[in-house]
């Protein structure tokens, strides 16, 4: 179905490569494709300004001779506050094809790492894979990027290094009258998480994992009730312990700031759409900056 789905009409593709033949053919595959628009760069510095400019949806770059200007990029793209869109696609094209690279370019955030000569199937192939069915997007304090995790290996016994490893179960179909029990338990769930929050200290995985399921017992019952500000600024507790509950990176007072947060979200009327709204985009705002800052410290 996801095949069927895939029309690139509406979409942009930035091609990086210093040889205009090479760059020519990537052009005419990805029209051959459908996708709506195709810009080229010859140098590192003019992709980063046409990606700032003009936010494409796939970014094929041909892997320069030493390579480190380009992962660079790659890594720019994903951490930089004035990238317009962190998780778009990329591919680096090379004829290098040691482990190595092919892991240098995964660690810098690359979503696929293609051999040169590449046929014209089988680049639409990969490309609609990433674009129409993407990785989930993982911050965290030592890497941004796609999930690096292609596969479950049922026999693996650990170490466990996420926090949401284990995913907490999920409450099956709720009918009306549950709904609105849960509507009743939304402030109830954040005094919990409170409570949580108070023995959580930096490097403690134990306290960690105690905060990142209450947080996630929160996201369930906003998300059951429609309340969508709540589920947001759930969501960017959720996702900042997940990201250094685990670490001695873990900064407590931002923690207790998204917790003061979602204590006022859980008592602001819902009539007061516009304040609700203000501060759930403003917990998104620094949870994003505090991510960024600790991937720029790791």
């Amino acid at each position: 179905m996801a095949a069927e789905m895939f029309d690139p009409s509406g979409m942009t593709a930035l091609v990086i490569d210093e040889n205009d033949y090479a760059r020519r053919i990537s052009f005419a595959q990805l029209r051959s494709m459908g996708f709506g628009r195709v810009m080229g760069a010859s140098k590192i510095s003019e992709a980063w300004e046409i990606v700032v400019a003009n936010n494409p949806d796939l970014v094929l770059m041909e892997w320069f001779v030493g390579g480190a200007d380009c992962l660079d990029l790659v890594r720019r793209v994903r951490l930089s506050e004035d990238a317009p869109n962190r998780a778009v696609s990329i591919f680096m094209l090379t004829a290098r094809g040691s482990q190595g690279d092919v892991e240098a370019a995964r660690q810098a955030g690359a979503d696929g790492y293609l051999r040169k000569p590449i046929s014209a199937l089988a680049l639409q192939k990969r490309v609609r894979k990433v674009v129409a069915s993407p990785q989930p997007f993982v911050t965290t304090a030592s890497y941004t990027g796609p999930c690096r995790r292609r596969r479950v290996d049922s026999t693996f016994d650990g170490p466990w290094r996420r926090l949401d490893d284990v995913v907490a179960p999920t409450n099956p179909d709720v009918d009306e009258d549950e709904l609105d029990l849960k509507a009743q338990m939304a402030r109830a769930r954040v005094a919990a998480l409170s409570q949580m929050v108070d023995g959580l200290k930096p490097g403690d995985t134990q306290a960690a994992r105690a905060v990142y399921k209450a947080v996630q017992e929160l996201v369930l019952v906003a998300e059951q009730i429609g309340d969508p500000c709540l589920s947001l600024g759930a969501k960017e507790m959720e996702r900042y312990v997940q990201a250094l509950g685990a670490t001695d990176r873990l900064n407590r007072e931002v923690v207790q700031t998204n917790l003061a947060a979602l204590h006022q979200l859980a008592h602001l009327p819902h009539t007061m759409a516009q304040e609700r709204e203000g501060v759930s985009q403003s917990l998104k705002r620094m949870i994003d900056k505090k991510l960024r800052q600790a991937a720029n410290a790791a």
